[in-house]
């Protein structure tokens, strides 16, 4: 199958996911049960993508819990993880076509040094924060830094010069019109800085669940992952997407 063929059944997927509505009791699966197009994307993940695991793993949506603002979360992050395959599917075609050094943006760990880029969620901060701590990294969080006369961007700039990891988090910070919440914009202008400088699968983009929040859906190859407390599995997330990139890090120690 051409990478034209695989992208539009990935787009035609999308598609129908983007026309389900919410609907408390569950009965329609056309309009609410996206669990039906998960075990799609499961089939298509078994058969053409090269790491099924990695994928699979990640589509663990809790659809089914009755809330307006978890389904709506569950349905961003699925349609995400599609975007993101797309994305893997478009770059390992240019890599056989290219020399794969050309290509390569996967940062070499050069430190323990990981990046928490936040907004105004403190107990957010805090619990990221801690759980770096306790993996035997260290945290880098920007205001916590002696300025030295720097200006902000000089800073910033400075202190991400040697880290090999960020932590990006999304938190419900700005109210839009339409009642939605978005990360300050700060923030999304850091994850953009990350992505570039480290590679996108040296960030993790932690998103609050307990708001309808803006998803910035067009960084592409991104994947998502949801914080819902200090507690919640996002901590053994962040701990398999760091050992992915090589840092030797213990989930028991959390």
């Amino acid at each position: 199958m051409t990478k034209e063929q695989k992208i539009q059944i990935l787009d035609d997927l999308i598609a129908k996911v983007e026309a389900c509505s919410y609907s408390p009791s569950g009965l329609d699966i056309k309009h609410y049960n996206i669990e039906l197009y998960v075990e799609n994307a499961k089939s298509f993940i078994a058969k053409f993508m090269p790491n099924p695991n990695y994928w699979v793993d990640k589509m663990d949506l809790n659809t089914h819990n009755g809330t307006l603002i978890s389904w709506t979360n569950a349905k961003a992050n699925f349609i995400n993880i599609l975007n993101s395959i797309k994305f893997e599917i478009e770059l390992s075609e240019n890599l056989q076509a290219a020399q794969p050094a050309q290509f390569d943006n996967n940062q070499e760990i050069k430190s323990d040094k990981v990046f928490i880029v936040h907004g105004h969620n403190e107990t957010m901060k805090l619990a990221v924060d801690s759980v770096i701590r306790k993996l035997g990294l260290t945290p880098i969080i920007l205001h916590e830094q002696p300025n030295i006369g720097r200006t902000i961007i000089e800073k910033f700039e400075k202190l991400s010069e040697d880290v090999s990891f960020a932590i990006v988090l999304l938190s419900a910070d700005d109210e839009m019109k339409d009642g939605k919440y978005r990360a300050r914009q700060n923030v999304i202008l850091e994850l953009g800085y990350f992505i570039a400088k480290l590679g996108r699968k040296n960030v993790v983009a932690l998103y609050q669940t307990s708001s309808e929040i803006e998803i910035p859906s067009d960084i592409s190859g991104v994947l998502y992952e949801p914080y819902d407390n200090p507690y919640g599995n996002w901590r053994y997330n962040v701990v398999r997407e760091l050992k992915a990139v090589g840092f030797d890090v213990d989930a028991n120690k959390i």
